[in-house]
Parts: C-alpha cells; sequence; structure tokens
C-alpha cells in the first residue's frame, strides 16, 4: 500500500475565526474526494491544533493500492478542481509518498 500525505500552510487571515473557517471549508472539500475517486483507499484530513512558528494548518494522509492508483489520483478532474480551489486559500504545502 501507498501512503501520501500532504500539508497545507493556510494564507493569513484577518481573524482566528475566519482562519478556522477557511481550515474547515478546505477539510469538507478534500473529504469530499472520498466519494469522487474509487482508487483511494483511506483518506483523513485533520487541522492542526497546535500552532507554532513552523506548524501547517492541515494535513491530508490518503492511501492507495500502488502508485499507478496514486497518479490516478493526481490526474483526476475533481483533484485537479480541488487544487485550483486551494489556491485560494493556501500559500505553502509539503508532502511525502510512501509505501507501507
Amino acid at each position: 500500500m501507498l501512503r501520501h500525505i500532504i500539508m497545507f500552510k493556510l494564507k493569513e487571515f484577518a481573524s482566528n475565526t475566519e482562519h478556522q473557517k477557511a481550515a474547515e471549508i478546505l477539510k469538507a472539500k478534500i473529504e469530499s474526494l472520498k466519494t469522487q475517486i474509487t482508487e483511494i483507499i483511506k483518506l483523513e484530513v485533520g487541522i492542526n491544533i497546535v500552532d507554532l512558528p513552523w506548524s501547517y494548518d492541515i494535513v491530508l494522509t490518503v492511501d492507495f493500492k500502488n502508485l499507478q492508483d496514486l497518479e490516478t489520483y493526481k490526474n483526476h478532474p475533481a483533484h485537479q478542481k480541488l487544487i485550483e480551489f486551494n489556491k485560494l486559500y493556501s500559500v505553502a504545502k509539503s508532502s511525502v509518498d510512501y509505501f507501507v
């Protein structure tokens, strides 16, 4: 099985309330991929609760059967649409992929 992890750092918002709302909107959009992309075995999204200078705001963990399924996911129209939507909210991202 292949695990894909990606973290997002959100843009600065005027208030913590706006920041939290943006995180929740993005989380819901990401979670909707579960029902749209059949190659996803498991998908989990978390919103950071400890604010440190180096912290990211959202983490996504997705499990796939193999590299081919990851590629299918990356090129899927629903994922591509999410990438464009995410540009409205995030300023940085980091990822790692590994076999489990």
